[in-house]
């Protein structure tokens, strides 16, 4: 969507409007894609811009239509488009009194990581960056699964019920559709037990998601491991801890326990 509104707007020879056309240029993208494949467009994005005079200005497109959000002549906090009531949630279970910036900056880069993690519209890669007129600052920029290493002390306790799942980029590439089919796999495979799933990174052979359950998965882990005593190991992964085939439709798939030693391990894959 992103790279249609820019093509779109750089066919103007000057950009006098933009940050008001922008959204409605995405919300027409949203419209002809839901009009072409009969489904309802499920993320979110936000558009924060300046106008001719200077004053700021962020916008929330999806389905419904383009919002602005803003209300005031000075605008200042972080935007987040989807996940917003996970970031919400994060913030209200943590009851700490922010000292410094960089302890900000740390708060808010966990709250967006929290969201990447455990909202399923979310995921792939996390950025925090601070908008000013002229261009931004970029303060922290790395896939999902990076972040979640730097910061897996303080959110390993959220993991409990999640799994790692390796599905090979050359048959689920990470586009909506491919989504939508892996989802609808999952219920059916795990019947009650699955929850949702995200994906963290997109690697050179591998499309990593992290998949939740509702209950602690150890019993659903054990018996997929007896399942799957024979199988073969592609070689970037045949040092992995814990690391398993499991049959997902005609593809193999791999899975594993969210150690912080796996996704140092993960890196590279």
């Amino acid at each position: 969507m992103l790279n249609y509104v820019e093509d779109c707007l750089t066919t103007y020879a000057e950009i006098v409007n933009g940050i008001h056309d922008a959204p409605k240029i995405g919300h027409k993208y949203i419209h002809g894609w839901e009009k072409s494949t009969l489904e309802l467009y499920q993320g979110s994005v936000y558009m924060v811009g300046w106008d001719a005079d200077g004053l700021p200005h962020v916008y929330k497109v999806n389905s419904s239509g383009p919002v602005k959000k803003t209300k005031s002549k000075r605008c200042y906090g972080f935007a987040n488009g989807t996940g917003g009531k996970k970031v919400r949630e994060y913030f209200e279970s943590f009851n700490v009194e922010v000292q410094s910036s960089n302890e900000l900056l740390e708060i808010v880069t966990r709250a967006l990581l929290y969201a990447a993690l455990f909202d399923d519209r979310s995921g792939g890669y996390l950025r925090v960056f601070k908008v000013k007129q002229r261009g931004f600052d970029d303060l922290y920029h790395k896939s999902v699964l990076e972040a979640l290493f730097d910061h897996y002390d303080a959110l390993a306790g959220h993991l409990f019920k999640s799994f790692f799942f390796l599905f090979p980029k050359r048959d689920y590439k990470p586009t909506h559709d491919i989504n939508v089919k892996v989802h609808k796999g999952f219920k059916r495979k795990f019947q009650k037990e699955y929850k949702d799933n995200v994906v963290i990174k997109q690697g050179r052979r591998f499309v990593i998601r992290l998949v939740h359950f509702y209950s602690i998965p150890d019993e659903l882990y054990e018996q997929m491991r007896k399942q799957n005593l024979q199988h073969n190991v592609p070689r970037e992964v045949q040092a992995l801890p814990w690391v398993l085939i499991e049959q997902f439709g005609p593809v193999p798939i791999l899975f594993c326990k969210p150690t912080q030693e796996v996704m140092r391990d993960l890196q590279d894959v």
